[in-house]
């Protein structure tokens, strides 16, 4: 099975990481020699599973990427117009979204995520990452953490969405995407009730998975993914760990 990607890159640099870097865009944002957009493109660019590669942003910034696989679509007003925008451009039944900040992706972790998304058979994918796994493999890394039955976890920044159910669930999609850095927006969205459940350790990844399943009215799975996945770089902490890594 062949299918798009979309790739989120417009974001500009007007937050924690303009302190370290003079780019107006954060995509483009220099890593070992490398723009941070380029890293995550040339693993894109290299799966066979990839047909396309949608880069929403402006092209005026990210004219440089065109060509290949990849062509840039303008975007809209945020991060939700632009997952709409980007969705709109593709063609293939399934679609894979991607931020553009996990230069740490590797070809490894990007099959490992879609052969475990496309057995799942679910309509919407989400990638997580276990705290044991990111801290054995990025010692040091800063990231948000939420405990649950059996697992403690943090969410990762690859989508895997059956297109012809994203405007049925959308307004529930919205939400998860907006409020995927804030467990507490994240609580009060799905109901304390439910919520405290998962911090009773009452509610796993099987539970969540049905809740909402049920919310959303389509088949929604977690695939536990690599740690180059979720780690993502959004202030200067996390830039300095990348650096440090990829620099070698």
């Amino acid at each position: 099975m062949r299918i798009d990607a979309v790739v989120l890159a417009a974001r500009a640099n007007t937050g924690k990481l303009a302190s370290v870097s003079d780019q107006t865009l954060e995509a483009n944002i220099d890593i070992a020699g490398k723009p941070m957009l380029g890293y995550v493109l040339s693993i894109l660019e290299r799966s066979p599973d990839i047909s396309r590669i949608i880069v929403v942003g402006p092209d005026q910034g990210l004219a440089r990427y065109k060509g290949g696989k990849v062509s840039i679509v303008e975007p809209g007003a945020g991060l939700i117009d632009n997952v709409r925008i980007g969705l709109d451009h593709t063609d293939t039944g399934f679609v894979l979204v991607a931020s553009s900040d996990i230069p740490l992706l590797t070809t490894e972790a990007l099959d490992e995520f879609l052969e475990g998304a496309r057995g799942s058979g679910a309509d919407f994918v989400y990638s997580v990452s276990t705290k044991e796994d990111c801290e054995k493999k990025f010692p040091g890394v800063e990231r948000t953490y939420v405990r649950i039955k059996g697992a403690i976890l943090t969410g990762g920044n690859l989508f895997f969405v059956r297109k012809s159910i994203a405007g049925k669930a959308w307004p529930v999609l919205e939400k998860m995407i907006e409020y995927r850095k804030s467990p507490l927006k994240m609580a009060r969205f799905f109901g304390l009730g439910f919520v405290a459940r998962i911090f009773l350790g009452l509610a796993g990844v099987p539970e969540i998975e049905e809740y909402v399943s049920k919310l959303l009215g389509i088949k929604c799975k977690a695939v536990v993914s690599a740690p180059e996945i979720s780690v993502d770089v959004d202030k200067p902490q996390d830039l300095e760990l990348v650096r440090g890594i990829l620099g070698k």
